[in-house]
């Protein structure tokens, strides 16, 4: 309506007999492209955790007047999904958020005047990004292109006007007259592609660094436009069809042109390998894989991934050493990357740079001079500010995180400087080497251990390499479950309390004093021995192995039953934190990877779990009271719908809880997640990854060990 999505969130589900009336609760307008929009929501961001389609498909209002109809607050249309057919109405109540959703009629006027559609405006998408993979997808429904060296362009075409725009939506559209006078001519209505402006040699190789000089020589027809894409045709919004249907309309328009403007060619999955491997005989930069049914979402790393012949990617530019010898100008690049909020070196590049590119780069550095170190670096540096970037090719991150044998490729004009990340599978490499990470050889370490994220074992080790010293003090010295998943979480998984044969490396197995055989470690050694013995997630006791009978930790899994809505989960977290803490006992909540939230308080060692235990459960009953229709305290699964098991169970000897920062064994990699209680209204139980920054939020930088008022056992019948 009027160029956004006027947006309502009903609770209990679209109406489908006349006799529900179905509270709608008027929320923000939403722009066009979260139309289509399915995928992950980042943690700290509006609305964040998954989002999934239901339906697609038209509107129509029902009466002429509508828009006057809607300020009053009533609108009657016609719904025309693949799920939902029929006449519906809009009620606003007394008073805005809260308007009632009515189905009247599952029949559809056929009067056109009355139903004519509601057309889409063509605009800028985010174009959907490629994960990078070690290895090639397998299996039959991929399809396989050839990654281009070019800019990444959207084409926004409307009524004979046409607009390009890089991936940041930044408007190149004067820089490619040619291109733009040849997209004018597609069609008479409007268009969306997604493609990319590049340069061909004589073999039919693009190269990054001929487009730039064709670009700055104003040398506009030897630049081509590869459209690998449609996103929208003349009114309809097709980013939720196949890729295969897509491509089909892509090629209906833009025909078998192979020159200004032409349609990227795609291999069937059969052929992927040997694609790759002329790719990289061929020096091309790799190739794309995308699912031949998957639908394009927009600015998301989703479903395509892409194979690099030869690792290359973009660095920050924040200096240049002196030039040696016969150099003139400077001698090398020093480079970094944003990992966080942070710069961090990566070495320094001295090659593949013409004296005329030493020459345009010396220029464009002198305003940017500062006398400031930005990091420590071994050599003179003349700093510059760190808005620069770089594309480079190299061989490898080593150990220390450089690069090693890196070549200059060009300076990048469509990318924000704190956009550079380097990319989750060199970063995992950089902090260990190619298969051995503090010295555990990491065996199989290409292997697919969330299939469908393309995430490997070398990955999952490298992950808790990083975050495993802030997980250590959690799980170190005390009684462990592990869940293991040898051949990734689609295989086989289990859980495990003991080893009857081999004992992975920094591992300890022994028996408690009742005979109990358990495994603990000490060090982070042990935590990515386990991982690569297959381990995903881990489950510490809630009590040490040198004090097994009482105590120091507690934890409340508040388990929502479907139909549970993320604000009422929210909810029961603030009611059970400040029950407690009126009560004189602090807590700390996590995400618990799934669909849950975890409260736990850290407590002195003081009484065993025949008194913490009863204690919990007492806690877990007196605030269910509060609302027993909302909550329960039994694990019975068929009274969970629309309500939250107040989980105390995992507070008895021998049971545990998944860990903070443990990876859950589950698709997207997630994982447990410690979050300041100011967040909460933020994120969702499952919002957070493997490739998220390891960090300790400051609600757990206060997390001690705490004496339970006696009067509090007292109130609570567990203890006279």
């Amino acid at each position: 309506m009027d160029g956004v999505l006027v947006s309502w969130a009903v609770p209990k589900g679209i109406p489908q007999d006349k006799a529900a009336k179905r509270l709608a609760v008027h929320v923000e307008d939403h722009p066009l492209e979260y139309g289509s929009f399915e995928g992950e929501i980042p943690a700290g961001n509006y609305g964040a955790g998954t989002v999934t389609i239901f339906d697609r498909g038209h509107w129509h209002p029902l009466d002429r007047d509508w828009k006057a109809q809607f300020k009053k607050g009533k609108l009657k249309f016609i719904l025309e999904g693949e799920q939902l057919r029929g006449t519906y109405l809009l009620a606003r109540m007394k008073e805005e958020p809260n308007w009632l959703l009515r189905w009247l009629s599952d029949e559809v006027p056929l009067d056109p005047a009355q139903t004519k559609p509601v057309r889409e405006r063509p605009h800028f998408v985010p174009p959907q990004l490629a994960r990078l993979v070690p290895t090639l997808p397998q299996g039959p429904d991929w399809r396989h292109e050839i990654k281009f060296d070019g800019y990444r362009l959207i084409a926004v075409g409307s009524k004979g006007r046409v607009k390009l725009y890089t991936r940041n939506e930044l408007d190149w559209t004067e820089r490619f007259p040619m291109l733009v006078a040849r997209m004018k001519n597609l069609t008479h209505d409007d268009f969306v592609l997604d493609g990319e402006a590049v340069v061909f040699d004589a073999k039919g190789r693009s190269g990054f660094g001929d487009l730039q000089a064709a670009l700055r020589n104003d040398d506009h027809e030897a630049i081509t436009f590869v459209a690998f894409d449609l996103l929208h045709l003349d009114g309809e919004n097709l980013r939720g069809l196949p890729l295969v249907a897509r491509q089909d309309r892509l090629r209906g328009l833009i025909g078998e042109d192979d020159g200004t403007l032409r349609v990227s060619q795609s291999w069937p999955a059969a052929d992927g390998a040997e694609l790759f491997r002329q790719a990289c005989r061929n020096r091309l930069e790799g190739i794309i894989s995308k699912p031949a049914k998957g639908r394009y979402f927009e600015g998301a790393r989703k479903d395509w991934v892409k194979s690099k012949c030869r690792a290359r990617q973009e660095f920050v530019v924040c200096g240049y050493t002196p030039p040696g010898g016969s150099r003139t100008g400077f001698g090398a690049l020093v480079l970094a990357s944003y990992e966080g909020k942070a710069l961090v070196p990566r070495g320094k590049v001295g090659t593949g740079f013409s004296e005329r590119e030493r020459e345009r780069l010396l220029a464009l550095f002198q305003p940017l001079r500062r006398g400031t170190a930005l990091f420590p670096f071994p050599e003179k540096v003349q700093w510059l500010e760190p808005v620069l970037v770089a594309e480079i090719e190299f061989a490898e991150i080593t150990r220390d995180g450089s690069i090693r044998q890196g070549s200059y490729v060009a300076l990048r004009e469509d990318k924000s400087s704190r956009d550079v990340h380097i990319d989750r599978i060199q970063r995992t490499r950089a902090g260990s080497g190619k298969s051995s990470i503090r010295g555990i050889e990491v065996t199989h370490p290409d292997r697919l251990v969330y299939p469908q994220d393309q995430i490997t074992k070398l990955e999952v080790v490298g992950y808790y390499e990083r975050c495993g010293g802030l997980m250590l003090p959690f799980v170190a010295n005390r009684p462990l479950a592990v869940l293991r998943a040898p051949d990734g979480i689609t295989g086989s998984t289990f859980f495990q309390k003991s080893f009857s044969n081999h004992i992975p490396p920094h591992v300890d197995q022994r028996k408690l004093d009742d005979g109990t055989t358990i495994f603990q470690i000490s060090k982070v050694e042990g935590i990515l021995s386990l991982a690569q013995y297959g381990v995903i997630e881990f489950h510490p006791w809630g009590a040490t192995t040198s004090n097994v009978e009482r105590p120091d930790l507690l934890i409340w899994d508040l388990d929502p039953g479907e139909g549970v809505l993320p604000g009422e989960l929210l909810g029961a977290a603030l009611l059970l934190r400040d029950y407690l803490a009126e009560r004189g006992v602090t807590t700390v909540v996590k995400t618990s990877g799934g669909k849950g939230l975890h409260l736990v308080a850290r407590i002195a060692r003081r009484h065993g779990w025949d008194v913490m235990k009863p204690f919990t459960r007492a806690v877990a009953e007196a605030v269910a009271a509060m609302n027993p229709r909302k909550f329960l305290t039994t694990a019975s699964k068929a009274k969970r719908h629309g309500r939250i098991f107040i989980d105390w169970l995992r507070n008895g000897r021998g049971s545990t809880c998944v860990a903070p920062w443990s990876l859950r064994a589950r698709p997207g990699a997630t994982l447990s997640m410690p979050i300041d209680w100011s967040e909460l209204e933020t994120v969702t139980p499952d919002g957070f990854s493997i490739g998220m920054p390891c960090q300790v939020p400051d609600d757990w930088t206060r997390l001690e060990a705490q004496t339970i008022p006696a009067p509090l056992f007292r109130d609570l019948g567990v203890m006279k």
